[in-house]
C-alpha cells in the first residue's frame, strides 16, 4: 500500500464521526499558488482551522460531481486512510 505524509494542512471540514478534510497550500513552478485537497479518515479530533502534519495509506478516487456551470465533471479525489495527526504547534 502506497504511503502519503502532509506536512503541514489545514483543518477546513469536519466530517463527524469520521474525520475532516484538509487543504494543503503550494506553489507551482511557474510561481502561482495552488491548493491540494485531501480527505482524511481518522478517530483523532481536530478543529476547524487546525494546522496539521499528517500521515497515512493513500487512495485515490475518481469522483463526478456537478460544477458550478452546472456540467459534469470528473476529479481524482484523494484519501488518507489510518491517518496519524500530528498538530504543529508553536514554540
Amino acid at each position: 500500500m502506497a504511503k502519503i505524509q502532509i506536512e503541514t494542512a489545514e483543518v477546513f471540514k469536519i466530517i463527524e464521526g469520521y474525520g475532516f478534510r484538509a487543504v494543503e497550500n503550494f506553489k507551482l513552478r511557474n510561481g502561482e499558488d495552488a491548493k491540494r485537497y485531501y480527505t482524511i479518515w481518522t478517530d483523532q479530533k481536530v478543529q476547524e482551522g487546525d494546522v496539521v502534519s499528517i500521515e497515512g495509506d493513500l487512495s485515490v478516487k475518481v469522483e463526478e460531481y456537478t460544477g458550478k456551470d452546472n456540467q459534469p465533471k470528473t476529479s481524482a479525489a484523494v484519501h488518507v486512510n489510518n491517518a496519524r495527526i500530528t498538530a504543529d504547534a508553536p514554540f
